[in-house]
């Protein structure tokens, strides 16, 4: 559920013009090329529980792996200015108030959430997720009620640049919530089918992205908005004008859980930056990065992030599907085969080294940084190839690749 959101159908908004067929083509593709990373970040959680910027300390170095944490703390402000931004609105259009109010507003109820931790969040969500559900299916059906539902210019198919579309569903979808896979996964039970614990989480993230993207371009194509809860509908008034007033108040509650639940690991990514900063203040770490990042967040909100979603979620993927897949390859080439054999030890992930060179894996860093410029920069020779593959994603492969032969001969230790 935590894929689940008033958010989710923006991407059917991102990519109305390729027309419903190509945008499922395009969904299922992104399935396909995610899946297996994300299982075995899936898998990696159950046998070390511990977030994946805790075990990129072994990949990166502790220095570098903090660094990181900091640059996606700022991933993670972004997403949570999208989900605030979007039940700001939803709110907003039912009072025709500010909606800058709403977004302060729910940033502030979100911070509570968080500070009191995950036992609260799991109680909250499990009440708002069948609630959104509800309120879904009401507004949807609605939608279909009250506004031509022009199936000809739904079908319609556009023409598709393939590794621009492929890239926004991967950035928005699976490859960008991999590398946080684990910190959820870290809590389920090692014991049961493997190949269903493997599959769980893709099929988890995606699921919400076929529904509630094709819900979104149905609703940018029929009402002009993507964001059904905000929706102007025709009837304002008498028992059908209340039942949609409540089901958009739903929606913008139950959008609290899942930016609540955006949040809880954004934090854990800003405590592992934080850590050796407070390390004295250990009990007020978690607070500070709770309220620092809601603020942000809300900050992120006020000032329009929604109007750039598209080149927010093309950073998303420049940066974070280089270190997703190095430290995939690291962790199942050499950590966890070191581990196994006692070579590793958990506490060593949580020590400081005395040298520089100790918390620094320069070959990591080069890999990284080779991947993420090769995700940047214009390649006219391989422009061809960028209209049918993503541009991010074959940056991060190379990277992932340069890093796997550094392994192979014996130069990561």
């Amino acid at each position: 559920m935590a894929s689940a959101s008033a958010i989710t159908p923006l991407i059917g908004y991102l990519l109305q013009n390729v027309g419903l067929y190509y945008l499922l083509m395009s969904f299922t593709i992104s399935l396909l090329i995610g899946i297996i990373p994300a299982g075995l970040f899936s898998e990696m959680g159950r046998q070390f529980p511990v977030p994946a910027l805790v075990v990129s300390r072994r990949t990166c170095g502790y220095l570098t792996s903090n660094a990181l944490s900091l640059l996606y703390t700022v991933v993670n402000i972004g997403w949570f200015g999208l989900n605030d931004i979007t039940g700001g609105l939803i709110v907003a259009s039912l009072t025709h108030t500010n909606p800058v109010i709403w977004y302060i507003a729910f940033g502030i109820i979100q911070i509570m959430l968080v500070l009191y931790g995950a036992k609260l969040l799991e109680y909250f969500y499990r009440y708002t997720a069948p609630l959104l559900i509800i309120c879904y299916a009401v507004l949807t059906y609605f939608l279909f009620i009250y506004f031509k539902i022009d199936w000809n210019r739904i079908l319609n198919t556009g023409n598709v640049d393939w590794g621009l579309a492929v890239g926004l569903v991967l950035s928005f979808s699976i490859l960008s919530w991999t590398y946080k896979i684990s910190t959820a996964t870290r809590f389920a039970k090692e014991e049961g089918n493997k190949v269903t614990y493997f599959i769980a989480a893709p099929l988890g993230i995606m699921i919400p992205v076929y529904l509630m993207g094709i819900l979104g371009y149905i609703s940018q194509v029929s009402a002009g908005n993507w964001n059904i809860p905000a929706v102007s509908f025709p009837v304002t008034s008498g028992l059908i004008g209340i039942i949609i007033a409540i089901a958009s108040i739903g929606a913008s509650l139950a959008i609290l859980h899942t930016n609540a639940m955006n949040l809880y690991p954004a934090v854990a990514d800003l405590l592992t930056a934080l850590q050796p900063v407070l390390k004295k203040r250990e009990n007020m770490t978690q607070p500070i990065a709770a309220i620092i990042l809601g603020i942000a967040g809300s900050i992120a909100a006020i000032l329009g992030i929604l109007q750039n979603a598209t080149n927010f979620l093309l950073f998303v993927g420049d940066i974070i599907f280089p270190y997703t897949f190095i430290v995939l390859i690291d962790w199942y080439l050499r950590i966890w085969p070191n581990m196994k054999q006692g070579k590793i030890a958990p506490n060593d992930f949580y020590s400081f080294q005395k040298s520089i060179r100790d918390n620094l894996n320069p070959y990591a860093l080069v890999a990284t940084v080779i991947g993420t410029i090769l995700n940047v920069i214009s390649i006219p020779m391989l422009t061809p190839l960028f209209n049918y593959f993503p541009q991010e994603l074959f940056g991060s492969l190379i990277g992932a690749l340069l890093y796997y032969l550094f392994i192979k001969l014996k130069l990561v230790k």
